[in-house]
């Protein structure tokens, strides 16, 4: 998914609010008058969120100090897909499914970067659901620790000139000439080779808001859209072509599912 079908998506998100979560365009957004409001203790939720770099799954715990604001802990798993990066074939005639064991690939590829973060932060009610047809508005923001794990990306490729046998093989600095070689290069090797990862350490930010449409009060549908922002403290390697970088800007939307406890 790229950022443009991203902001296309929270536009019709805001729209959907301005029709049907509001009862009527002088309504509040909140009333300050909480005798008759049911404040919940804490929830949970598990998410999915696409990213224009990825995607990841997660879950969220949410732990209320008022009606208003809640402190939020968060934790996710997550893929980086980098932009340059284009699946090849050179089987056209295999499929998912095919008996040559010839696999796609993706030239120049040498590490799959597999995100792991744990954050804390805040959400903050910005709109409260109306009676009917009513959407709860929230913004959050959190920032916690990054860990990135690098997984060397395996290819299959000719053993000789002649392609008599083949090998798999990974990208050597000091060896690479048939790794680099597109020539030589057969298929991928498949991902559950090479499980001997790399640990980059780091820094994680995210920021944005939630758009909650349950017609139920104890449970939570949303939709999430928003910023994050990863930072290594040492460059990581994704493509042997391409330049290596320490800072990861992506945009997201996601689906969360959970429920409040009072």
């Amino acid at each position: 998914m790229n950022l443009k079908t991203l902001l296309t998506f929270s536009l019709i998100t805001f729209s959907i609010w301005n029709i049907y979560g509001q009862e009527s365009t002088s309504s509040p957004r909140f009333s300050t008058d909480l005798t008759n409001k049911l404040i919940y203790t804490s929830s949970w939720s598990g998410n999915f969120k696409l990213r224009s770099d990825g995607w990841q799954i997660g879950g969220e715990y949410t732990k209320s100090k008022n009606y208003f604001k809640s402190n939020i802990y968060q934790f996710d798993l997550g893929i980086y897909k980098h932009p340059k990066q284009v699946r090849q074939n050179k089987d056209p005639n295999s499929g998912l499914f095919n008996s040559n064991g010839i696999k796609p690939f993706i030239y120049g590829k040498q590490n799959t970067l597999i995100t792991l973060h744990a954050a804390l932060g805040q959400k903050f009610l910005l709109a409260e659901r109306a009676k009917k047809n009513g959407v709860m508005i929230q913004y959050y923001y959190t920032g916690g620790v990054s860990l990135g794990f690098l997984k060397p990306y395996f290819l299959r490729v000719c053993g000789d000139d002649r392609c008599t046998f083949y090998e798999v093989v990974t990208y050597d600095p000091d060896n690479n000439n048939r790794f680099t070689n597109y020539d030589y290069i057969i298929g991928g090797a498949g991902f559950g080779i090479g499980w001997k990862m790399k640990l980059r350490p780091g820094l994680h930010f995210k920021t944005g808001m939630q758009f909650d449409w349950s017609s139920s009060d104890n449970m939570i549908k949303a939709i999430d859209v928003g910023l994050s922002v990863d930072g290594y403290f040492s460059k990581v390697p994704i493509m042997v072509t391409e330049e290596n970088k320490f800072l990861f800007i992506n945009a997201f939307v996601g689906i969360s599912l959970g429920k409040k406890k009072q």
